[in-house]
């Protein structure tokens, strides 16, 4: 490790190789879901060296790995790799190109790790029961709340240690990983922070006092619902992604051009959309589909549909949703799914969506203008985010 005044600036000094195994894959998905194996095998076997890890807590830690970060779609992550994928086309060297492809998986598993760290913890917050299909991870039989709030900041931490171990030996462009990367994480606990007290009126809130949820919903608004999800959401899930795909491949001459602005601004659109689906589908999708049983209304989240009911509805249904959301009992989630039948909120939100599928039409047209194969990326991050099912 090179050294500067005691402090390791880079854990390597030469790249380290890429295992046959990832140069025998032959899409990125394959690519991207390889690695995985390979990054987890370091991790192991860097805990074993040099952190004492052995015998049962060895195999938590892998099987803690494997549940938290395994079984989602990988959308954030894989974005990464087709990202470097459209800047390195006209890579000639054939090792370069799988050189950063292999980074780019990297990154997106930083991200996927950033992403099984938040569900972790806000599954414990938000007292879930399932996650993609199986019992959150605080629920397992071997796993107590204590324990998983750990577990989720060990992945958290473990997601650095892999940027220092594989990208160490440029430091510029770890320099700037890790700087959008943890940038990111920050904006996203503070949207947690205004998604957690969203239920709670901004002149009551005071960590002295006893906190009382809100019993008019004033700022149950469109508002409180953007800057929600602005900075919980747009940024690691859609913003993250693409300037991190970008930072691997800073140097080559295909990155010049990319609008930074244009990016951060289809990056919101796009995040505020796919919340918006998410707000959605915990009312009226069907948990088998989605993988896990929604809350939102049980946990008196100011949601998509909330935020658009609250501001639309009559008095009368207003007297009847302040009466009933927010409460656990399943006649009073009836009565709340039953008043935005009666608002039309699935025909609201088709209207919603079409305007939003405008909106980033005309933003990737001007990404396409600065560089084409940016966009490009960036046009199959939002394909599989237009009308998903979960």
């Amino acid at each position: 490790k090179s050294q500067s005044a005691g402090i390791p600036v880079a854990s390597a000094v030469s790249a380290p190789a890429i295992p046959a195994s990832f140069s025998e894959s032959k899409d990125n998905k394959e690519r991207f879901i390889k690695s995985f194996d390979i990054l987890t095998a370091y991790l192991v076997a860097d805990l074993e060296k040099n952190m004492a890890l052995a015998g049962q807590r060895k195999e938590y830690v892998k099987k803690m790995l494997e549940i938290t970060c395994t079984g989602g779609k990988y959308n954030r992550g894989i974005t990464v790799v087709n990202v470097v994928d459209s800047l390195t086309k006209d890579v000639t060297d054939p090792a370069e190109k799988e050189r950063l492809l292999f980074e780019g998986c990297i990154c997106g598993w930083m991200i996927e790790m950033l992403q099984a760290h938040f569900l972790v913890e806000d599954d414990i917050m938000d007292s879930s029961k399932t996650r993609r299909d199986k019992p959150c991870w605080y629920l397992f039989p071997g796993v107590t709340t204590q324990s998983a709030i750990n577990d989720g900041l060990i992945v958290f931490a473990m997601a650095s240690e892999l940027a220092f171990h594989y990208i160490g030996y440029k430091p510029a462009a770890l320099m700037s990983i890790l700087k959008e990367f943890h940038r990111s994480d920050y904006r996203t606990t503070m949207g947690q922070l205004y998604d957690v007290t969203s239920m709670r009126n901004d002149a009551d809130i005071d960590a002295e006092k006893p906190q009382h949820p809100t019993t008019d919903f004033s700022e149950y608004n469109m508002t409180s619902f953007k800057r929600i999800v602005k900075y919980k959401t747009a940024y690691y899930t859609y913003h993250l992604p693409l300037v991190m795909g970008i930072a691997i491949c800073s140097h080559l001459p295909t990155s010049r051009g990319i609008s930074y602005q244009l990016t951060e601004e289809i990056s919101m659109v796009m995040g505020e959309y796919f919340q918006a689906q998410d707000d959605y589908m915990d009312c009226f999708t069907d948990p088998v589909i989605l993988g896990k049983i929604g809350t939102d209304i049980e946990d008196m989240k100011c949601s998509w549909l909330a935020a658009n009911f609250v501001t639309t509805a009559t008095p009368e249904q207003l007297a009847v949703f302040k009466q009933h959301y927010g409460k656990h009992e399943p006649e009073s989630v009836a009565i709340i799914k039953k008043l935005y039948n009666e608002a039309d909120m699935k025909g609201k939100f088709m209207t919603y969506e079409a305007g939003i599928a405008k909106q980033v039409e005309a933003l990737l047209a001007q990404l396409e203008s600065t560089n084409k194969a940016f966009a490009d990326s960036t046009r199959s991050l939002w394909n599989v985010t237009y009308r998903r099912s979960k």
